[in-house]
């Protein structure tokens, strides 16, 4: 008459062997009436037998509650991340270390995504404006190791380094080579003005010599102006009209001998053997005075001649004349004794000097020496200019005739 007992029963809940053992466990006496003592324990029983079940529907319903509530806050999570992302500032500033520019845009991980890569300003201005498109950028990314355990869709700061330097690396060139014209016209004004200053200096100091009596070309100033020369030279062989510059920087480093023939007048030397010989071949002296020197660079399929003319200018009745020096010259490359880089050099192997009616053998002037090896510092359509091989503040500077 239970009505519970029978529900539980039809529905196979409840077996007859189990409701018999329930019913013995209550302390069964052989009547087939209860007290309610022993109603009580059977209840109990009967509870205690459903408990789990009912545990287990409460816990399926816990489980349920649970994962829509984790659902509806992954949904929230990435709406908040989204609208964060939002409200972060674009990086605008330009040519920012990786480094520097990792750190501004990393997000709380340190890690940088899609969603951080629309806040680099720069990047996206490539993009909008062509010169780097989507796909582009995509390419580049899959190229780059991701961070571990991000399912391929962040990097950490060594794969953004990496990054950057492969979107660098794409305009390389155009880098290079694209120079403004405004800067282009400085340079040039620049380099002219150095120039000027240069041959003034030069100019300046023949004619200061020439009011004092001294000698032509700088052989008699003074330290203060060889110091004033050798401080423009400096800034002007690292001009990149100097043809010696540009040779080095195309990778070849050695100048062509074209560029060197013709014939050049001496402007100014500071080499302290043709300041004690008063000249190149030491003829000059006494009566007569060094009045300028001029080479002539012939070159050919077979030949390759110099030749120098040195002007003696006679002084109290002295006589002029000239001095002939001719040899052989050729152009190397050899590593410099003071940079240890490629140097081009000129060497020129003496051969004949030949004044008025005589003509003598070189190879014992030793007046000649300052000239046989020379290096090619600076060279231009109509300037060149020679340091000492073994003394770098020795200058020959010619200028083309």
């Amino acid at each position: 008459q239970w009505e519970e007992i029978t529900s539980l029963v039809s529905e196979g809940m409840l077996g007859e062997d189990e409701f018999k053992s329930l019913w013995e466990s209550s302390g069964d006496d052989g009547d087939d009436n209860m007290d309610l003592e022993r109603f009580l324990k059977f209840n109990n029983a009967l509870d205690d037998l459903f408990v789990f079940d009912e545990d287990e529907e409460v816990d399926d319903e816990v489980d349920e509650i649970s994962s829509d509530m984790t659902e509806e806050d992954e949904e929230e999570t990435e709406e908040e991340v989204e609208v964060q992302q939002q409200q972060l500032p674009v990086i605008t500033e330009t040519d920012l270390p990786p480094a520097v520019l990792f750190s501004q845009l990393a997000n709380e991980n340190y890690l940088v995504g899609e969603a951080e890569l629309k806040r680099w300003g720069e990047l996206q201005d490539m993009i909008s404006q062509g010169d780097l498109s989507q796909e582009e950028l995509d390419v580049l990314v899959g190229r780059v190791e991701k961070a571990p355990g991000t399912d391929g869709m962040y990097v950490n700061e060594e794969g953004f380094c990496k990054l950057a330097e492969a979107i660098d690396d794409l305009f390389e060139d155009v880098d290079d080579t694209a120079v403004d014209e405004p800067e282009q016209q400085q340079q040039e004004e620049d380099f002219r003005e150095l120039k000027v200053e240069l041959l003034e200096l030069l100019e300046d100091i023949d004619k200061i010599g020439e009011e004092e009596g001294r000698l032509l070309c700088g052989l008699d100033c003074n330290e203060l102006e060889q110091e004033r020369v050798l401080e423009v030279v400096g800034e002007i062989e690292r001009e990149t009209y100097n043809k010696v510059v540009a040779a080095s920087n195309t990778g070849g480093g050695a100048v062509s001998k074209d560029e060197l023939l013709g014939e050049w007048e001496l402007l100014y030397s500071s080499s302290s053997t043709m300041k004690y010989n008063e000249g190149l071949s030491g003829l000059a002296g006494g009566l007569t005075r060094f009045g300028g020197l001029k080479q002539k660079i012939i070159g050919t399929k077979y030949l390759s001649d110099v030749e120098y003319t040195e002007q003696v200018v006679g002084k109290l009745g002295g006589k002029s004349y000239e001095v002939k020096i001719t040899g052989d010259w050729e152009m190397k490359t050899e590593l410099s004794l003071f940079t240890g880089k490629p140097a081009n050099v000129m060497s020129v192997t003496p051969d004949n000097v030949v004044y008025g009616p005589r003509r003598d053998k070189a190879d014992h002037w030793k007046s000649l020496g300052p000239m046989n090896m020379l290096l090619l510092s600076y060279i231009d359509e109509d300037l060149r200019i020679m340091r000492g091989n073994t003394s770098t503040d020795t200058l020959f500077i010619w200028k083309r005739c």
